[in-house]
């Protein structure tokens, strides 16, 4: 009895071993600059519905040129999480303006975590969070 008091002690630290790393990895914040909230104006490529992570694609135009524009990815909540705060597969319509606040990507790539969206009327959409804001 004893011994499969331990086989089963030492199975389950091996799996909370195994599984640990991947589940803190998904959920980490450390690509983001959570000190800085900035925006950009653009338009919506596509929304992606899909788990774990839901993404907004918009094309951002290019400073100095005319017409030439950058598709930047913003990183959000998942499909149930983003749902309760009010989002739909529909909240964001190809081909419309939209202003993005987002914490920005560390390695300057052009995109970030999705804080907030204003639309031209002045509609609002807030995103998921990030840490200590669930």
């Amino acid at each position: 009895m004893r011994f499969a008091k331990i086989v089963a002690s030492l199975s389950l630290a091996s799996a909370f071993t195994l599984v640990s790393p991947g589940a803190s990895a998904h959920h980490s914040y450390a690509m983001f600059d959570s000190s800085s909230t900035r925006s950009v104006i653009g338009t919506v490529a596509k929304l992606e519905w899909k788990n774990p992570h839901v993404f907004l694609w918009i094309y951002v135009p290019k400073p100095g040129t005319s017409g030439e524009h950058d598709l930047w990815a913003f990183e959000n909540g998942s499909p149930t999480g983003l749902s309760a705060r009010g989002w739909t597969r529909e909240s964001f319509k190809a081909g419309e303006k939209v202003t993005i606040e987002y914490w920005p990507l560390r390695n300057g790539a052009k995109g970030g975590h999705f804080e907030r969206a204003t639309w031209p009327d002045g509609r609002k959409l807030t995103g998921a969070g990030g840490p200590g804001r669930f």
